[in-house]
């Protein structure tokens, strides 16, 4: 077989339920070069390792490897090593690819060899919208508002020559995140290879999402939230300044983080296993005094950058960091209260922009 234009790279783990559509979705895609499949079973305990078995029986595309449970960092890490390809596109086991997917994806980067090609994507499984070879250019300094926009942080939407990501990696000793740590080390990478690359973001959602499984801060409690996403914002941040992103997204992005922690720091009252309160509390007031939360405000300041959890998080009140998230998460009207009463305290002199 010679060597394809796509390789798939797909992490197993319970997959069961969904392991066929995953798969389906990649073996029917016409990609011109051609189009293979490495499955990584992660120990499931399931039958997904036999099912990724059945489909490599039939189909010589697929590849399977079989490795106890290491986490979905080191499967993604074995699966990468494994792809003989030009180009490669993760995919998670629970999602799919949209019909034409691929050959547009490699459409896009064969016009445009330099680019990081990178897409929208859709949590609507029976999504309408067509898949056609639109597509923005945009610069390097775009960087924080692809973060905005929710493109950056997966590695699932995006289309990686091959031999540049095999020479990093995913972290595996985080839980939370690796995903935007990866993203970062290729973007770093493909700037010293290609010191002019563009960003080119396809239109369409070439990606089906499936939203419905769990693993958000709203559905997961995580232990280290508030330990993991300042450094993984420090990179965020020290990649934004480097790529010369404008005030008009650096204060969205700082805004958003802030907004990111100051919920993990509520969440460690609302959820954390501790067997005592008194150790939840201090816990969270541990968090408030983190040195990157003071700089971010620091920051924010100096960039006149309004949020409701600015004052909150600025003078250290656990009660009203906590009493900001329930409200917003319980869609309560005291959330609207509490940020224009912070916000008429600062007497504008911060932007609501």
């Amino acid at each position: 077989m010679s060597r394809p234009a796509i390789c798939v790279v797909v992490p197993v783990y319970k997959a069961a339920a969904t392991l066929d559509r995953c798969v389906s979705s990649i073996l029917t895609q016409q990609v011109d070069g051609g189009v293979c499949c490495v499955l990584v079973d992660d120990g499931s305990p399931d039958e997904s390792g036999a099912m990724c078995d059945a489909w490599a029986a039939r189909d010589g595309r697929v590849r399977v490897i079989h490795q106890e449970d290491l986490g979905v960092s080191c499967a993604r890490n074995v699966g990468m090593r494994a792809a003989d390809s030009e180009y490669l596109v993760f995919l998670d086991s629970d999602d799919a690819l949209r019909p034409g997917a691929l050959q547009t994806a490699l459409d896009a980067q064969r016009s445009a060899p330099r680019d990081f090609v990178l897409w929208h994507y859709t949590t609507d499984e029976r999504d309408p919208a067509p898949v056609t070879t639109g597509a923005e250019t945009r610069p390097q300094n775009a960087l924080a508002r692809l973060w905005l926009d929710c493109l950056l942080a997966m590695p699932w939407n995006k289309l990686y020559r091959t031999r540049d990501a095999q020479s990093i990696q995913f972290n595996k000793e985080y839980t939370l995140g690796e995903d935007l740590q990866f993203v970062l080390d290729y973007i770093t990478l493909l700037g010293r290879s290609d010191p002019d690359f563009h960003y080119c973001v396809l239109q369409s959602p070439l990606t089906f999402y499936d939203c419905s499984r769990g693993g958000t801060l709203s559905t997961k409690y995580h232990t280290n939230y508030c330990e993991i996403w300042p450094e993984h914002f420090a990179k965020l941040n020290a990649a934004c300044l480097q790529a010369h992103c404008p005030p008009e997204d650096l204060r969205p992005l700082h805004r958003a983080e802030l907004t990111v922690f100051a919920e993990g720091v509520a969440d460690i009252l609302r959820r954390d296993p501790a067997p005592l309160s008194g150790l939840k509390w201090d816990k969270a007031a541990a968090a408030l005094r983190c040195s990157w939360l003071r700089a971010l405000l620091d920051q924010m300041r100096a960039e006149r950058c309004y949020s409701p959890y600015y004052l909150p998080c600025r003078w250290r009140s656990l009660r009203l960091v906590y009493a900001l998230a329930e409200a917003k998460r319980t869609h309560s009207p005291l959330f609207g209260k509490l940020d224009w009463a912070g916000y008429y305290l600062l007497a504008g002199r911060l932007r609501r922009d």
